[in-house]
């Protein structure tokens, strides 16, 4: 038997219509389409459905309870195209992002919790962590990046650049003397952070656009930037940093920037997705609700627009 679904919507026009020729018209097809698919439905069923003739048309008792069961599977089918048409254009069901621990609670958590008041049939699971999750393999519909993107075969959209700059407490300066050279702060006692692909060897930049590798030994390692920061202000050495995680502590003074003219390479903050040819309305909505707030707060916090 052909289990045409179809032939379901033609059979429940007729019983509702009553005419052959008033179900055409409300499906838009021709009189000769919809009794082709009548006749195509019976001969799947081998059963009549409809006794008609030239002045009569009413549904046997057989068709009587197929339609019953028929328009109940017509209309679930049209609430489930509804279902999936709403969801692309309204935030629901579920959204799941995840983000650098340090960046997430800086940006990411507090526009969540804007975007959560906005769309109340949404649920979102934020997931702030330094590892760096496949958002296929791990089922996220959004996972931002801070730093360099990786070649695979999901789809990305750059919010912006940042600088990395190497920081000190004022305490490390007044123990160990402002680095004047690049050796000079090789000699320091260095964090590392053990979330970053490049750990204890950096690449510097001179003005002269001279490049020079420098090797550290770490005296502390973390696993988090937010773990290397906090050992940071406290004084227990020397890290690299991006800048939007230091600019307010450079501001007041709890942090020294070392060596400026030196320069670290720069990185992008990117939002990730899994490449696939529709996003939900959820995922397209928040990103760019984030990306709209996060260039005011970026803004205000770094007092810039480069690259906004």
């Amino acid at each position: 038997m052909s289990e045409n679904l179809n032939r379901l919507a033609y059979f429940v026009a007729i019983a509702e219509e009553g005419t052959i020729t008033a179900a055409a018209a409300r499906l838009r097809v021709s009189k000769a389409v919809v009794s082709k698919q009548l006749q195509l439905l019976e001969d799947d069923l081998g059963a009549t459905l409809v006794l008609r003739n030239t002045r009569h048309f009413h549904l046997t008792e057989t068709g009587e309870a197929f339609y019953e069961a028929a328009r109940v599977a017509v209309v679930q089918a049209k609430d489930a195209f509804h279902l999936v048409r709403k969801g692309r254009d309204e935030p629901s069901g579920e959204l799941r992002i995840t983000a650098p621990l340090d960046f997430g609670i800086a940006y990411v958590a507090p526009a969540v919790a804007a975007f959560s008041l906005l769309y109340p049939a949404l649920a979102i699971d934020l997931t702030l962590s330094d590892t760096r999750f496949d958002p296929v393999e791990a089922r996220f519909d959004i996972a931002f990046r801070v730093g360099w993107l990786e070649d695979s075969a999901n789809t990305a959209r750059k919010l912006t650049g940042f600088s990395q700059v190497m920081i000190a407490a004022p305490s490390i300066v007044e123990t160990f003397g402002m680095p004047q050279t690049l050796d000079d702060l090789a000699r320091l006692p260095f964090i590392e952070n053990r979330a970053l692909k490049t750990r204890s060897k950096l690449t510097f930049t001179d003005e002269r656009g001279q490049i020079r590798d420098i090797t550290f030994q770490p005296s502390v390692s973390g696993d988090t930037t937010q773990a290397v920061l906090a050992v940071a202000k406290a004084g227990g050495g020397i890290a690299n940093m991006p800048d939007f995680a230091v600019v307010n502590a450079l501001e007041t003074g709890k942090l020294i920037d070392i060596l400026p003219e030196f320069a670290l390479p720069s990185g992008t903050i990117s939002a990730v997705f899994p490449p696939t040819p529709y996003r939900s309305a959820a995922t397209r909505k928040f990103t760019d609700f984030f990306f709209d707030n996060f260039r005011q707060e970026y803004r205000r916090s770094n007092n810039t627009e480069d690259g906004l």
